[in-house]
């Protein structure tokens, strides 16, 4: 068949401009099916906007705040702004991402006065694209003057707490869930009237009546260490003692030390459990907020060591809970007297200066922390000792050993011993692991699960 001269030049002009389309062509990236022609009298293609974000937050409040991530459900700490005029350092963020405020320290929301609604910042998206400069795309969030803590008693501080409490959280964390998610803890078990802590925190209402000393059971206990043959195998040393009696050094408060009191073993497990947690600066308890009982977190200014909270997983290794399980035979003291172990790491140079382990004349619903058990976990080639500054007492840390005092008098131990003052001496070489469990009057781990200590487990 023969084709037409006509027909083949039509043909060629079509495949020639199909081409020519063709070749015109760019695809977007990650696009198979969106395309945009690219010809010398088109417009360039748009550029993506970027979702990547530099924001500040600037804060006319008169207090101190707490900057935090929301990562859906209670938050991350990422800065800390001073009040009255502070600002953060740049934040890098993403659009979509959303930041709230609380005092530092604590977790209680700043709220917009009028509305009673507390202040989040949320990055949206605009028209910043590739030739925007970093100065142009940073996003200023402001905390107003008038920004205060609510007026509401029993609320949820989190959108997430309605659903915390489906699952029962109000009674498996009830401190911290009354606390942070009162109203949904309110509505799912009535627990809203325990948001103030003068009813949530008696003794009586927590079972906390039996006292672990009586007048006298501090000579006895002591006693019994320094003479006793069941104790022999942890090496008793009677450092100080009423009347210099068992071989003691020195005349004034019970000091004493078991030698071999925990196996390599167990320090690894302490030192393993630690992880668990992670080691952060030390932090000090600081004034109570409002009738909740929280107090607030503060960064402590006279010691400079690192510490963990042996709680959950590590609380559950073994040999924790041998070492628990030893002192608690030892002392007589159940372990519900007990704060968690905390695990401590100082390095060259740290130190913690001196101080009292006990609160002074005034007590809260656990009494006094009457008995200080304080382990050493390795040797330190120099320095680290804890020095009983009024007595004139240095303990050399020692792998393995156990240093023990009370902070209450024999006589009265409702009263606390003003000469147990101590510190922690620097380390000036290598470096220092120790852990103690502090015991206290009453029963403290209930009292601190209900929020009663200030903290909330």
């Amino acid at each position: 068949m023969r084709v037409k001269p006509s027909f083949l030049l039509s043909s060629l002009i079509l495949l020639v401009s199909t081409l020519g389309i063709i070749f015109a062509q760019t695809c977007s990236p990650g696009d198979d099916t969106t395309c945009t022609t690219n010809t010398n009298n088109a417009p360039p293609p748009q550029q993506p906007k970027k979702t990547n974000r530099q924001i500040t937050i600037d804060n006319l409040s008169k207090y101190r705040v707490d900057i935090h991530y929301d990562d859906g459900r209670f938050g991350k700490v990422i800065q800390t702004i001073s009040a009255n005029g502070g600002s953060s350092t740049p934040i890098h963020t993403f659009v979509g991402h959303r930041f709230f405020v609380t005092m530092h320290g604590v977790r209680e929301g700043l709220v917009d006065p009028m509305t009673d609604e507390q202040y989040f910042f949320t990055v949206v998206e605009d028209n910043t694209n590739d030739n925007t400069t970093e100065e142009d795309e940073m996003k200023k969030f402001v905390i107003p003057k008038e920004a205060t803590t609510s007026k509401t008693k029993c609320k949820d501080r989190y959108p997430v707490c309605t659903n915390e409490a489906a699952r029962g959280e109000c009674t498996n964390n009830p401190g911290w869930m009354i606390v942070n998610c009162c109203q949904a803890c309110e509505e799912k078990e009535g627990y809203g009237y325990l948001i103030d802590s003068d009813v949530r925190c008696t003794r009586e209402r927590l079972n906390a009546t039996q006292a672990a000393f009586d007048k006298g059971s501090l000579n006895d206990l002591f006693t019994r260490w320094a003479t006793e043959e069941e104790f022999v195998t942890y090496e008793p040393n009677v450092i100080s003692s009423p009347g210099k009696v068992y071989g003691a050094e020195y005349d004034g408060p019970w000091i004493l030390t078991f030698d071999s009191f925990i196996d390599d073993e167990e320090i690894e497990s302490l030192l393993v459990g630690a992880e668990y947690g992670g080691f952060e600066r030390s932090t000090d308890q600081g004034k109570v907020v409002g009738s909740s009982g929280e107090r607030e977190k503060v960064v402590s200014k006279t010691r400079t060591s690192s510490n963990a909270w042996c709680r959950r997983q590590c609380e559950k290794l073994p040999g924790v809970m041998q070492v628990s399980k030893r002192i608690e035979e030892v002392t007589g003291i159940p372990q519900g007297n007990y704060e968690s172990f905390q695990i401590l790491k100082y390095e060259e140079g740290e130190f913690y200066r001196r101080h009292h382990d006990s609160s002074g004349q005034k007590t809260n619903i656990s009494g006094h922390r009457i008995l200080t058990v304080f382990l050493y976990l390795n040797d330190v080639e120099e320095g680290g000792e804890t020095a009983f500054t009024d007595l004139g007492i240095a303990v050399k840390p020692k792998k393995g050993r156990a240093l023990i005092w009370p902070s209450v008098l024999n006589d009265n131990p409702d009263a606390w011993d003003s000469r147990t003052y101590h510190e922690a001496r620097a380390v000036k070489k290598g470096t220092k692991h120790a852990a103690n469990h502090w015991i206290h009057q009453y029963d403290f781990r209930n009292a601190n699960v209900w929020g009663c200590g200030g903290s909330f487990a």
